[in-house]
């Protein structure tokens, strides 16, 4: 049994770098002496992995951004092929396929073991990505409830191990539905996503205040966009809104939510707090987009779910008078929120599966020892 094995995680994203920290705590349970290598940020370095580079000198939004970043992107995916080449026992990418893609082939070659954790959206963008990965995986590890299907389906081990919202993190017991209080205003963790987002909401909140005054807007603000700019976006509107909301606060105190398409979605559902989705890219990257995804939902409530619960409006849809009339009906309407909220607890059963990051270290011990 290999005791001081060298692990290689690659994740592009705070979310994955959030998830992969408990899976590194989880590895170092079974291979205390392991060498953890990984491209990541402060919730890995915190919990014992060397962080090569940290991800949010790499961080791209839409396919439009990896142009001003791409010398930078070649030279981080040489030096992390030339680290898989150099000794490595296990590989573990964690979504962003896009780069980890090109790795696990590259660790294919060299013959080190390939885990997925946290599959790539393949299911939705359809083409060759799934038989890349039959080609370059050797066993997938996912936290969506239909991808062990899908993926068994093109000939790839995989595993329902559960969503980590719901296996490795503590979400408190909602606040019932009396205590809560206003609107909360999500626009996307990044710069790019809050300056094209925000002031739909707050128009959108804007139209809602003309039907009721009294109601409250609090901004989630993301530690990954400063301040002034949320205030300066505020200045250009009428609505007062605060900008100082924790997010997970808003999450879990809001009456209604308003958020960006994303992982939001779901721990707003976690929180069961009633939300209305609403999403707008680049007139660039939505035309790629459009040609690219094939499913008729963006929001992940939605699409595991199977039907539009939570109201939608992307791109030119996405009108803050049309925003409006969906988001003062669920304020209003006891029905329509009961109805909501009854999906999101029948979403979290769905999300439970056989262990999150522990069994992850699970099954990367297997792999490790050959068993």
């Amino acid at each position: 049994m290999r005791r001081h094995p060298t692990i290689l995680i690659s994740c592009g994203e705070v979310s994955g770098d959030m998830h992969a920290a408990n899976l590194v705590l989880e590895l170092l349970k079974r291979f205390p002496n392991a060498r953890i290598l990984a491209l990541g940020g402060e919730h890995i370095a915190k919990v014992g992995g060397e962080l090569l580079y940290h991800i949010e000198d790499y961080a791209i939004i839409g396919f439009s951004g990896v142009v001003t970043k791409l010398p930078r992107l070649m030279r981080l995916e040489w030096t992390l092929k030339k680290v898989l080449a150099n000794g490595v026992d296990l590989f573990i990418p964690v979504d962003y396929p896009g780069l980890n893609l090109r790795l696990a082939a590259h660790a294919k070659k060299h013959g080190v073991p390939v885990l997925y954790y946290i599959s790539p959206q393949v299911w939705a963008w359809g083409g060759g990505r799934v038989e890349k990965l039959a080609r370059v995986v050797d066993r997938m590890a996912v936290i969506l409830p239909f991808e062990e299907g899908f993926f068994r389906g093109h000939g790839i081990p995989a595993e329902f191990v559960g969503h980590p919202l719901v296996e490795d993190h503590h979400i408190p017991p909602p606040v019932e539905q009396g205590e809560r209080v206003g609107v909360g205003l999500l626009p996307g963790s990044r710069t790019s996503e809050v300056r094209r987002i925000l002031p739909i909401f707050l128009k959108t909140a804007e139209q809602i205040q003309t039907r009721d005054g009294n109601i409250r807007f609090t901004i989630g603000r993301s530690r990954f966009v400063p301040k002034r700019i949320y205030k300066k976006i505020v200045s250009r509107h009428s609505v007062d809104a605060d900008v100082d909301g924790v997010t997970k606060d808003v999450m879990a105190k809001s009456r209604l939510l308003l958020v960006a398409s994303g992982t939001a979605t779901l721990q707003g559902a976690l929180f069961e707090t009633p939300l209305i989705i609403s999403y707008r890219l680049s007139a660039l990257n939505y035309m790629i987009a459009r040609r690219l995804v094939k499913v008729s939902n963006i929001g992940l409530v939605n699409i595991i779910l199977g039907e539009e619960v939570c109201p939608e409006f992307v791109q030119a849809e996405a009108q803050p008078k049309d925003i409006a009339t969906a988001a003062v009906r669920l304020l209003e309407s006891q029905t329509d929120r009961q109805d909501m909220v009854a999906a999101f607890k029948k979403l979290r059963g769905m999300l439970v599966g056989s262990g999150g990051s522990r069994r992850v270290a699970e099954i990367s011990e297997q792999i490790i020892n050959g068993t």
